[in-house]
């Protein structure tokens, strides 16, 4: 239960921080498009009074606008193009126009049409919304919420995720290769979330997807996207952009890292996609299906036995039963090994059944989803049993396999444990504070040495010196507010983890 809490409240503050971070954007936003309105005005204020005063500029409306241009900078990376007549335009993105003379556009904030759990920012034009790319949202406070957001928010909860989904469902498999105190085959002890499924807001198609966990070891921290062109399937892996073609068809359900995609009903149409989590909800989601400590399958399921009235020197192991579950389903039933020579054997009660066996020392024999290995010489006439484990109180051996999984590299292919991979993720988020760090404060020294050029020059072109002066300020101002954000994570995580 201790190990369930802690997941499910280090989820909860990333919860909160992605809700806060919710916010924030829509703040932003609506800081941008009140500059921008407020640059429009300026606009047509200073086009008068350069008319009125015979070409004189107006310094203090120009200055306001200036002020307005630095603020709006702060909050996202824009470009402007001075106008002959005075007016200012103000382009974001891709060169979108936020702001075209005396008119004002606006930026809305959207449900991403591929996560619902997310939030999108469109550009709204003629009573039309068309969704900006995230890349070309770069600088300011808007440009770090979404940078830290999908950059290492959300990693950080699919990774967070993967470490929950492999404790459960490796502890359920082994649950289920043992037996409890009353002699009945363990089960699920805890909840192994499935990965989550989103459809694509503009699909056409009639299909029903769902997504099953083949193998843990192989899951990644990424989301994924599934798209089909009207001919064919391709799965975009979204942290690296890396891209499977599952082919014409998803019959039979293909699987990549790890998990495996289920057409339940229906059929894509071309163009539509779906959003795959795989661990996102993991951490969330984790629970204890059973209280009672008398359902924890403490014990092996089968026995070892050697017969009395063996002459030889050889011995049988303990045994183990063969992973993964499902269970064969002749597990428990009685088995006899004979050995007609020092070097042959014979084996009453396999299914299916066999003929003579060649024994060599030490080597494993499994039969019937058990595995157990003999030692030693032993003479014709030996025999030893395998049979269902009654009465077996005392036998601790399924638990003792429990707790050596923490100690096993069931992650990442492979290559690491729970601890290591829990330690990855505070690890990343650590470095990747620092590296803010030390880009803020490389920034900043950039920001003061262009303001002291500026105040240093005389007779220099203010709009120009402005603009230099706000394009250092742009990745600045991105830097510190990533680096604020991932630094609140990285304590929390710290503190969580204590």
């Amino acid at each position: 239960q201790f190990a369930v809490n802690r997941f499910q409240a280090i989820d909860q503050r990333l919860t909160d921080i992605a809700d806060g971070l919710t916010g924030q954007i829509a703040g932003s936003v609506q800081s941008v498009n009140t500059y921008a309105n407020q640059i429009a005005t300026l606009n047509g204020n200073i086009k008068r009074a350069i008319a009125a005063g015979q070409g004189q500029p107006p310094n203090d409306l120009l200055d306001q606008r200036d002020q307005l241009v630095n603020q709006l900078n702060k909050e996202m990376k824009v470009t402007v193009q001075q106008q002959t007549d005075g007016a200012m335009n103000v382009f974001v993105g891709n060169g979108q126009a936020l702001v075209i003379d005396e008119r004002a556009m606006a930026l809305q904030v959207v449900q991403s049409p591929n996560d619902p759990s997310k939030v999108d920012i469109a550009y709204l034009t003629n009573g039309k919304t068309i969704p900006l790319q995230q890349s070309s949202l770069q600088g300011g406070n808007l440009g770090a919420y979404l940078t830290f957001r999908d950059q290492s928010l959300e990693p950080a909860r699919n990774a967070l995720g993967r470490v929950a989904l492999g404790l459960a469902t490796s502890l359920n498999q082994q649950n289920q290769l043992g037996q409890d105190l009353q002699g009945v085959l363990g089960g699920s002890l805890l909840v192994a979330a499935a990965p989550r499924v989103d459809k694509g807001a503009n699909n056409t198609g009639t299909a029903t997807l769902s997504a099953s966990i083949a193998s843990v070891s192989a899951l990644t921290t990424s989301d994924y996207q599934l798209k089909f062109d009207g001919a064919h399937y391709t799965m975009t892996r979204l942290s690296d952009n890396a891209l499977t073609n599952l082919g014409a068809s998803l019959v039979p359900a293909p699987t990549v890292d790890g998990f495996t995609v289920n057409l339940d009903a229906g059929a894509m149409a071309a163009g539509d996609s779906f959003s795959i989590r795989p661990t996102a909800n993991a951490a969330r989601d984790i629970a204890l299906l059973n209280n009672d400590p008398a359902k924890l399958a403490t014990a092996a399921p089968i026995r070892t036995s050697a017969a009395l009235t063996n002459l030889g020197t050889a011995k049988i192991t303990a045994g183990t039963v063969n992973a993964p579950p499902p269970l064969n389903a002749n597990l428990q039933a009685p088995l006899s090994i004979t050995f007609t020579s020092a070097t042959t054997f014979t084996v009453v009660g396999a299914v299916p059944a066999v003929g003579a066996q060649t024994y060599t020392p030490g080597q494993a024999i499994s039969f019937n989803g058990w595995t157990t290995q003999i030692s030693g010489t032993p003479v014709a006439g030996d025999a030893f049993n395998v049979a269902a484990n009654t009465n077996a109180t005392g036998d601790n051996r399924n638990v003792l396999l429990m707790a050596g999984l923490q100690k096993q590299n069931l992650l990442a292919n492979g290559t690491t444990s729970f601890q290591g991979a829990y330690s990855q993720l505070v690890g990343s988020i650590g470095a990747k504070t620092n590296e803010l760090m030390v880009t803020s404060q490389a920034q900043d020294a950039m920001l003061t040495q262009t303001v002291a050029m500026q105040q240093g020059v005389s007779g220099v072109n203010l709009d120009e010196e402005a603009a230099n002066l706000l394009r250092y300020q742009k990745a600045y101002q991105a830097s510190a507010k990533a680096m604020q954000i991932a630094n609140t994570m990285f304590d929390a995580l710290l503190t969580l983890g204590r």
